[in-house]
Order: C-alpha cells, then structure tokens, then sequence
C-alpha cells in the first residue's frame, strides 16, 4: 500500500525533544529501551485483543483462530466467522489485495502488526487524545492518526521494541488517493457499526508507518465515553505516544 501522501505530515520528533529525535534518525536509531516498570503480561493487551464478532477477549480464556483468506481478522469460533462474513467480505478482500502473490505476509508485515498488538493500549489512547474524538466524534469520519517508524537494528530481544517511533500526525483523510480513500472510509464505516452496535461511540482509523522498508498496517480501534484504559496521555500526546512506544512499555 502506497502511503506517500503521509510523508508531508511527518515532524520527526516532538517539540520537546525535536532536536534529540533528529539526531537518532541521522545515526540510524536510539538508545536501547529503558526498560522502566511495567506490565509485561500485557494484560490490557490481552483484553483488547478480541473476537471479531462477539467481542470476546484473551483474557477470558478464549484461543482465537484467523481468518482463512487474509490471516488478519481473529475470530472465536467458526460461528462467528460465518456471522462476521457479510462484514468482513470486502475488508477481507482489501487485506488479500496487498499480499504478495501466494498469500501470506512477509515477516516486516508480521512484525509490524505484533508490534501494532502489543501496543494497541496506547496507541488507541494517543489517538483519541490526538483527535479530540470524545468531544467530536465525526471528527475520526475527516482525519486518520498516523505513527511513523523505522525498524531496529541492534539487539531486538522483544516485539515490542522491533520498531522505534519518529513521530506522530492527525492527518486528513482527503490526503489519500480516490482509490484508498474509498478503501479506508469502507473499512472505518465497517469499524464504526460494529464498535456503535457494541455500545462505543464509534471507531478512528490509524496508520502505521514504516520507512525503509515500507511497510504499512492499517488498524481500525474504537473509542467510547469512558477513562482512558492507560493513563490519559493530555495534550502533549505525541510525547507521552512516542516514549512509550520507543521504551518498549505494554499495558
């Protein structure tokens, strides 16, 4: 997937730590993680990862098997695929359309969605601060939150550290292509029914961005009336974001 139209949001950095942030990209990345406390099992984690129909999560015991045409989209049990189907037919189609040829993801992609998992907690955080959301929610129908990164190099023991955040953007969806436009305001009104029928107040489109190689994941995450499930990031979110996620932090 083609997300040139990106680049032109890109400050690497945030305005506290610009100058700290540019010269990490010139070296080729940061300091190893400090790795600070948190909680490793990732139990947050685990609760938001759920079944693509009925909502149930890890942390209920549940083993979730994927989709079988585009390996994306978990599910609970075959049931609640079959009930899913009529929804996830074109999103399906959409994640197959940028697989390589005999299916199946190179491993930058599958890096890059286990990273995108593990982080899932904070970036839905930082998104919806970014976007101001709970004030306005048609604004996640006019703008994506899009993550810039680059992969590590040295010494990557953990998934969560497999990337090192450069910087975060609201971005207006009007940016993209005709043809992505039409595929990412499809795959948000699938996210947005579903998270609504569920008892969310909608659901906000995030890009993942990785430069050299380039590598995309596009997620949709949903946002309701309620706290923040992790600490309220504020307004200085893209700091709160990108300290997070370059120190390795899973909720």
């Amino acid at each position: 997937m083609n997300m040139a139209c990106l680049v032109d949001y890109l400050t690497i950095g945030c305005e506290c730590c610009e100058f700290q942030y540019n010269l990490w990209f010139v070296n080729g990345e940061p300091p190893p993680p400090q790795h600070r406390p948190a909680d490793q099992r990732g139990l947050l984690h685990k609760e938001l990862m759920q079944c693509q129909f009925c909502f149930k999560s890890k942390m209920e015991g549940v083993t979730f098997f994927r989709c079988g045409a585009c390996q994306i989209e978990i599910y609970c049990s075959k049931e609640c695929q079959k009930k899913a189907w009529s929804r996830h037919k074109e999103k399906c189609a959409i994640n197959r359309k940028y697989q390589p040829a005999g299916g199946g993801e190179p491993k930058p992609m599958k890096d890059l969605r286990a990273f995108t998992s593990k982080h899932r907690p904070s970036i839905s955080s930082a998104a919806a601060a970014a976007l101001g959301v709970k004030k306005n929610p048609k604004r996640s129908e006019e703008y994506v939150f899009a993550i810039f990164l680059r992969p590590r190099r040295k010494g990557v023991a953990r998934i969560e550290t497999a990337f090192w955040a450069i910087g975060a953007a609201v971005v207006p969806m009007s940016v993209f292509p005709p043809d992505q436009l039409a595929e990412m305001r499809t795959q948000h009104k699938s996210a947005r029914d579903l998270n609504v029928a569920n008892g969310s107040r909608g659901a906000m489109a995030v890009v993942l961005m990785c430069i050299d190689p380039n590598v995309v994941n596009v997620v949709m995450m949903g946002f309701g009336d309620g706290p923040s499930p992790v600490e309220s990031p504020g307004p200085k979110w893209k700091h709160w974001l990108l300290q997070r996620l370059n120190d390795g932090l899973v909720a």
